[in-house]
């Protein structure tokens, strides 16, 4: 993922330049949303991040999951506490939540959310959000659609690109499978669906490609070469 995004400092990201792996170029938000997961998964938590952009598209927040850092909560960051979690970071380090201006905003985050993430971004004032990698197993973006009172905000929920929902979901599942998941496990099983991916995840976490580049502090960019060829 990152650097140290997310870290307390609100800094404004407009879309950039392209990084692009062998299928699709990757730019702006997600492409800032992948570097948050790969920043958390450098920093020994789950690989998952977030970002806030506005209306126009450029970041104005960002945050990654910290449930493997230092116990904390200062500077706009949580860590090493239940409620560390990327969109909760993400949503910290926002300045403020001007209305009706963030009911343009988006949280992009790469993995979708849970009920605690989802009911967060409810509370919050803005009005949408994309994810990328499906979690069938936590995932509850239907509070944002189903419950009579949340649907009543028109919360809109949409989806990453291709490329950025198998990136996230493949460098997602590594995350899972160091943290001693098996097949065996019904958290896993649960992604059955995704059998390519999850495939792909255990090649990557067999042959320790990720544990490797996180070694030597590896980029994003070298990351999302390794999670596109699936240790092949």
């Amino acid at each position: 993922m990152k650097g140290e995004g997310g870290s307390g400092e609100r800094s404004v990201e407009k879309a950039g330049d392209p990084l692009t792996t062998d299928h699709s170029p990757l730019t702006g938000g997600w492409l800032t949303a992948l570097a948050e997961a790969w920043a958390a998964y450098l920093h020994g938590s789950y690989p998952i991040g977030a970002v806030v952009v506005d209306a126009g598209g450029a970041v104005i927040a960002r945050g990654r999951n910290r449930l493997g850092e230092a116990r904390g909560a200062e500077g706009g960051v949580i860590s090493g506490h239940d409620l560390a979690h990327a969109e909760i970071n993400a949503l910290l380090n926002l300045t403020a939540t001007p209305r009706p201006d963030c009911y343009g905003w988006t949280v992009l985050t790469t993995v979708e959310p849970c009920p605690q993430c989802a009911g967060a971004i409810a509370m919050s004032g803005l009005r949408a959000v994309e994810y990328a990698a499906p979690d069938p197993w936590a995932g509850c973006t239907r509070l944002l659609t189903d419950d009579p009172y949340v649907s009543r905000k028109g919360i809109r929920v949409g989806r990453a690109p291709e490329a950025v929902q198998r990136a996230a979901l493949r460098l997602a599942l590594v995350g899972f499978l160091e943290e001693g998941y098996s097949g065996l496990d019904r958290f896993l099983q649960a992604f059955h669906e995704y059998g390519e991916d999850l495939a792909a995840a255990r090649k990557l976490h067999e042959r320790g490609s990720l544990r490797e580049l996180r070694s030597h502090g590896a980029s994003l960019a070298q990351a999302l070469g390794a999670l596109d060829g699936g240790g092949a």
